[in-house]
């Protein structure tokens, strides 16, 4: 594949799911096989709250990813929170390897103006259809932020990996941009989800 995407994973380690060094494991292991089918040059990002960012950049060293830059998604409503609700969302992405990587951005001379700050509606703000999934998955990603990061980092006919399919925003995005997505969903409730979605 030419890019991957992971899991939005701080719930567990927030509930105490998951200590910190089961969090890094974890991490360690999930990013390792994805990046095994992950072609050189190819891009790898994962959506992480800031408490977990540490985690996976340390798990990215780990495995020899190189940084290029860290996303910040900007939602117009703030989500959960105590002292302060969050209302953005982190996205590190990282390459594998020496090759070259698809940049359809390239500082606007392909036509694609683009910043590391995306400002997308989140499951809080009305019409937005990542509120229509929230009440089948907790973490659903707007299909125009995962199509406009695809048409960022791919290229038609690319092959997009996403080993936390969740609600299938990834799938639908590919399908939307002409690109062939590959994704694992573990909970048979999230596959319905996806089948419904996508169809």
């Amino acid at each position: 594949g030419n890019v991957t995407r992971g899991p939005h994973r701080e719930f567990a380690m927030a509930s105490g799911e998951m200590s910190p060094g089961e969090f890094l494991e974890f991490n360690v292991a999930w990013m390792k096989a994805a990046l095994e089918r992950l072609a050189d040059g190819g891009l790898f990002a994962t959506f992480i709250d800031w408490r977990g960012l540490h985690t996976v950049q340390s798990a990215a060293t780990q495995l020899g990813l190189a940084p290029l830059n860290l996303i910040v998604w900007s939602k117009p409503n703030a989500g959960m929170g105590s002292l302060y609700r969050s209302a953005h969302e982190l996205l590190p992405l990282y390459k594998k390897g020496k090759g070259d990587h698809v940049n359809n951005v390239n500082l606007g001379r392909k036509g694609r103006w683009r910043s590391n700050v995306w400002t997308y509606p989140g499951a809080s703000s009305f019409g937005s259809d990542a509120r229509k999934g929230l009440q089948h998955h907790p973490t659903v990603k707007p299909t125009a932020m995962m199509a406009d990061a695809l048409l960022d980092v791919t290229g038609r006919g690319d092959i997009v990996i996403d080993p936390f399919l969740g609600s299938g925003s990834t799938l639908i995005a590919a399908q939307r941009t002409g690109r062939r997505c590959r994704g694992v969903e573990i909970d048979p409730r999230y596959v319905d989800v996806i089948s419904r979605r996508f169809e």
